[in-house]
């Protein structure tokens, strides 16, 4: 089968011999992935990895590179093995990509993306991913899309799913109000969700003008640019005079570090969504003063994907269709795609690749 896999450094490329997986457990699922989304995580491998591909064999799959890309995508199934009780031949499904051994402390907690072995996911640290003409996954990691859902959207689910964990983990309240610092695919996607969960006033901090009008797109509240005003001073005069209730820095800089701490009222949350490359310069005292909180979410767990479904269902999740910037065929996936949000990232919010065009 064809199937677009990552040999290393800046050395991605489409094989089209790569052996096509089969049913091998009672609670198997074969999959043909129809639309897969890039990631900044695929990026950070592309251009400065491997760090995740593993170039060893990995304590999960046992795999090493090269490595089949792909982790936010939604599929066909093909076949289902003899336990499988939630999705059937013909279903649309998105697919949890996050690996776990769920044996370990972690796993059986429920904390399934804290899973002492991880970091995985499939499209990533071996056993397939979206990237590729077929794939098999555990059915407790497949999820049926919605009907009111295209199908080509249900390669959102995943990403959304990043951003509900860490908004549902700041403790966002209806009537609440919160700065996104960051309106890159993640920012856009934990706009969605404050607004899905209740949030009073959304605040986003972005300099660069084509994001900015993409987060105003997405209906905010304020969209502000750092780079003219004080975005402190600005949020407090927006708000109580005090600061917002949470913040989300998706940007992982020291600048966004900084505001997202300093903009908070008393007992505030800051929650890091970013991956940061070099570690960050931080005073205690900024968050002791007020008894701030600085918080961190990883990736998801199960109860998330049903959470974004649910909320997707009933209306709650709008603007999915606007995310999705460029559709794609898997052999565009370097020379279009990534670069088109390396070079060209202001241009877009999510691109979607296709291997079955």
């Amino acid at each position: 089968m064809k199937a677009l896999r990552y040999y290393g450094n800046r050395d991605v490329r489409l094989d089209d011999n790569v052996s096509e997986p089969a049913i091998s457990e009672p609670t198997d699922v074969l999959l043909a992935p129809q639309w897969c989304g890039i990631c900044g995580s695929d990026l950070h491998e592309y251009f400065d990895g491997p760090t995740v591909c593993p170039t060893h064999p990995h304590p999960l799959t046992s795999e090493t590179l090269p490595v089949v890309l792909g982790h936010e995508f939604s599929a066909i199934v093909l076949a289902v093995g003899a336990s499988v009780p939630n999705v059937k031949v013909g279903d649309r499904v998105c697919v949890e990509a996050m690996q776990r051994c769920s044996k370990c402390v972690n796993c059986l907690s429920g904390h399934t993306n804290l899973c002492v072995l991880g970091p995985a996911a499939y499209g990533l640290t071996g056993l397939g991913g979206g990237l590729a003409e077929k794939v098999v996954v555990p059915f407790n990691q497949v999820y049926k899309l919605p009907d009111n859902l295209p199908i080509e959207y249900g390669a959102l689910v995943e990403p959304i799913a990043v951003a509900w964990h860490a908004v549902e983990l700041s403790g966002i309240k209806p009537g609440m109000t919160a700065l996104v610092l960051g309106a890159g695919p993640i920012g856009i996607a934990v706009i969605i969700c404050l607004q899905a969960m209740g949030a009073k006033t959304v605040i986003v901090s972005e300099p660069a003008t084509a994001r900015r009008k993409q987060a105003e797109n997405f209906d905010v509240d304020y969209a502000l640019n750092p780079m003219e005003v004080d975005v402190i001073s600005k949020v407090k005069e927006i708000v109580n005079g005090e600061g917002v209730d949470r913040t989300y820095d998706c940007s992982g800089v020291q600048a966004t570090f900084q505001a997202s701490i300093d903009a908070l009222a008393a007992s505030g949350v800051a929650m890091n969504i970013a991956t940061w490359t070099k570690p960050a310069l931080y005073n205690p005292t900024h968050a002791l003063n007020r008894e701030r909180v600085l918080m961190a979410s990883c990736a998801y767990i199960s109860r998330d994907f049903n959470a974004v479904l649910k909320a997707i269902e009933d209306g709650r999740l709008k603007g999915l269709d606007k995310m999705v910037t460029a559709k794609i065929p898997m052999k565009n996936t370097v020379s279009v795609g990534f670069d088109g949000l390396i070079n060209h990232k202001d241009k877009h919010i999510k691109i979607l690749c296709s291997p079955i065009t």
